[in-house]
């Protein structure tokens, strides 16, 4: 079990973060940032959409003069946006000292709480605030924090080699690790790549109680141990980088102060498919019997028992908002030597953690 306490560790050392803005100090902060980054917002905005219509202009798909018509209507725009959203911010500045002198601070509490997730690992990272609308939008580079637990069960270990074969073993396969999100087009949601870098564990249990894996030279067998075994299971750990593409069916968000719509991974149906490559960096078995002076024993065999130092092969999942169902196979065999090669299918649940 040592491999799901190190995870179940990991998991609860992750820092969770919480916006601190229940203060007047950090509350005028805010405001003040928002009415400092209003201008620098909208002329990059503008200057995007004026360079569309330069595009438009040298493709011919679109005359010089009607371009410089839009040119107009844009400037025009994006200035009374600027002084509309100044104006705004200054008035809830105004009423925020005033607050603060008559004693009824004020905190603007239900936006902000609208706007925040209850619990968030990657906060700061994939989201920032909007400064006309003062929203939090997410980035297009996002990150996810991933863990992952189920079955794993061993195919083609029939042929008799491997005795009566291996159990499906309930939590035989975890993940912990994290991932990186893109969004394939800037203003939608439904084409994502996302890959990263996590730790994987495999650990495989003997039907038979009383046998062991043996490493006799190149190949790798099941024996048995001579005692009457409690447990007997081979750890694997490896280091993977995972890839999938994944379709997000998330519906547009409204927000009802503002009466907008903002797009906000996560929020739907979810679905991925692509694959993983892994290298192996520790291998033990764990062996637990009673000696013959009654004694409760426990032996943890280190070594690499011929399994592979290499593994890759497809996955996917599917779920809704942060929980999904995962499925994977690993391609190469768990033993790199023996005659008969065994292969493993894992499938169970998936948290992604914004």
């Amino acid at each position: 079990m040592k491999h799901y306490i190190l995870i179940v560790v990991l998991l609860c050392c992750t820092t969770y973060t919480m916006g601190q803005t229940n203060t007047f100090e950090a509350q005028a902060a805010l405001i003040a940032s928002r009415i400092d980054s209003i201008t620098t917002v909208e002329k990059s905005t503008l200057k995007k959409a004026l360079q569309k219509l330069d595009e438009q202009v040298e493709k011919k798909e679109m005359t010089f003069e009607a371009a410089e018509v839009e040119k107009k209507k844009l400037a025009s725009y994006h200035a009374k946006r600027i002084n509309d959203a100044v104006s705004n911010e200054e008035q809830k500045l105004q009423a925020l000292i005033r607050n603060k002198v008559s004693g009824k601070f004020d905190l603007y509490a239900e936006e902000n709480e609208q706007n925040r997730p209850f619990i968030s690992v990657f906060e700061d990272e994939n989201f920032y605030n909007d400064s006309i609308s003062g929203l939090k939008v997410e980035k297009r580079l996002t990150t996810q924090f991933v863990v992952a637990f189920g079955m794993n069960t061993i195919l083609n270990d029939d042929s008799g080699y491997y005795g009566d074969g291996f159990k499906s073993n309930l939590l035989g396969n975890s993940e912990l690790g994290f991932t990186f999100k893109y969004k394939l087009k800037e203003e939608s949601i439904f084409w994502n790549l996302k890959f990263g870098l996590s730790m994987m564990v495999d650990s495989y249990k003997p039907k038979e109680d009383n046998l062991i894996l043996v490493k006799n030279d190149d190949e790798t067998t099941l024996q048995d141990s001579g005692y009457e075994l409690k447990r007997s299971r081979l750890d694997n750990m490896a280091i993977a980088l995972p890839i999938h593409i994944e379709i997000d069916l998330s519906k547009p968000q409204y927000h009802s102060k503002t009466e907008q719509t903002y797009l906000r991974s996560q929020r739907g149906f979810r679905m991925g498919l692509g694959g993983y490559f892994a290298v192996r960096i520790y291998t033990s078995q764990f062996i637990r019997f009673d000696d013959e002076n009654g004694l409760n024993t426990q032996v943890t065999q280190q070594n690499n028992f011929n399994l592979n130092n290499i593994n890759f092969g497809p996955s996917a999942y599917i779920g809704y908002r942060d929980v999904s169902f995962y499925a994977k196979y690993d391609v190469n065999p768990i033993f790199k030597n023996n005659p008969d090669d065994i292969n493993t299918i894992s499938f169970g649940l998936r948290l992604d953690l914004n």
